[in-house]
């Protein structure tokens, strides 16, 4: 091949990559941007810390962030008020979504009878009695009253009846005597009628459960004290519903027939005279 050859080729050679080049520029110049996609976002609370299973939650333990609306959960909270205060019932994580099925509020606990246990304060057990109308003020104990406990004990006392007998001496008989005391005082009523009572179904409501129990909370000694006057058939177990602002402790006597005629000044009866040989 001659040199004019050689020439002609490597002419078009460059020609074909210029061209190439402004084909390649023009066309990067007219094709339209690619449209940036629009990412929605929601507030939603997170952990700024972590949160045992059962602890109160604080203020400073939430926070709000911005969460793509997409992936948020349909039980998540968005208003720190919905949380402070209440108590977590699983450990919740640092940057978790709090969700409302985390959470309970201690005061619905006692209006729906459900996860007792949280509202069971340090160094207290909840204790239920069986109650009527008669033993709980007729019905006017609620929950977060305070009441004392009133126990009366009958004990088999026996008694001379001045009856002689063939041997010489003296008749004696067994009856029933009674003294009543002030067991317990000022202690907190955590909920009356029975716990877990299922709703009412769609159909209609549910007639309420009969309010027949009682749970109190008590020290440990306390509930032992209870327990055994619940199940020895000679006590008799009565609750005195306090104001609702009064704490006092108070010194009282146990009441007994004796404690009655002294007080009272009452005189017995005498036997009537006997007539005839």
């Amino acid at each position: 091949m001659s040199r004019r050859g050689r020439l002609l080729i490597f002419l078009g050679f460059i020609l074909a990559i210029m061209t190439a080049g402004v084909t390649y520029s023009i066309l990067k110049q007219g094709a339209a941007p690619a449209p940036e996609v629009e990412i929605r976002t929601k507030p939603v609370l997170i952990a700024l810390q972590p949160i045992e299973e059962r602890a109160d939650i604080p203020v400073e333990a939430v926070g709000t962030k911005e969460w793509p609306e997409d992936s948020v959960p349909a039980n998540a909270l968005d208003n720190p008020a919905d949380v402070v205060g209440k108590t977590a019932i699983v450990p919740i994580m640092k940057g978790q979504i709090i969700l409302s099925d985390m959470l309970i509020d201690k005061e619905r606990v006692l209006e729906e009878g459900s996860f007792a246990a949280f509202a069971i304060p340090e160094g207290k057990v909840a204790f239920a009695v069986p109650i009527d109308n008669i033993h709980s003020v007729a019905g006017a104990i609620q929950a977060g009253d305070f009441v004392d406990v009133l126990v009366t004990i009958t004990f088999q006392v026996q008694k001379r009846t001045g009856v002689k007998t063939e041997e010489g001496g003296e008749e004696i008989e067994t009856v029933q005597a009674l003294t009543t005391q002030l067991a317990l005082q000022d202690v907190e009523v955590l909920r009356v009628g029975a716990w877990n009572v299922p709703p009412p179904t769609e159909e209609g409501e549910a007639a309420p459960p009969p309010q027949d129990f009682l749970t109190l909370l008590l020290n440990q000694q306390d509930a032992l004290v209870l327990k055994y006057a619940r199940d020895d058939p000679n006590f008799t177990v009565d609750f005195a519903l306090r104001g609702v602002n009064d704490h006092t402790a108070v010194s009282t006597e146990s009441v007994t027939l004796q404690y009655i005629l002294a007080r009272f000044n009452v005189t017995p009866p005498t036997p009537p005279p006997t007539i005839g040989p």
